[in-house]
């Protein structure tokens, strides 16, 4: 004799798969979404430090070049 409980059981635990599916998916778009800006911030920074640094290398070089004050 089947008393309907077993039926509301497998629904349940079909529900509660279908949000732990629902929550898993949109965990995961909202880590890649995360992800993808800390890579383009990251991006961002190492081009700038390149910057800096080429600019930095210019300016000792040019500096090199010019004769001292009182030679």
């Amino acid at each position: 004799m089947s008393t309907g409980s077993g039926q509301d059981q497998r629904s349940a635990e079909e529900r509660a798969e279908e949000l732990m599916e629902r929550v898993t998916g949109q965990a995961s778009r909202l880590i890649g979404r995360v992800v993808g800006r800390a890579r383009e911030e990251l991006e961002d920074l190492v081009a700038e430090a390149r910057t800096l640094n080429e600019h930095d290398r210019t300016n000792a070089s040019s500096s090199s070049e010019q004769p001292s004050p009182g030679a």
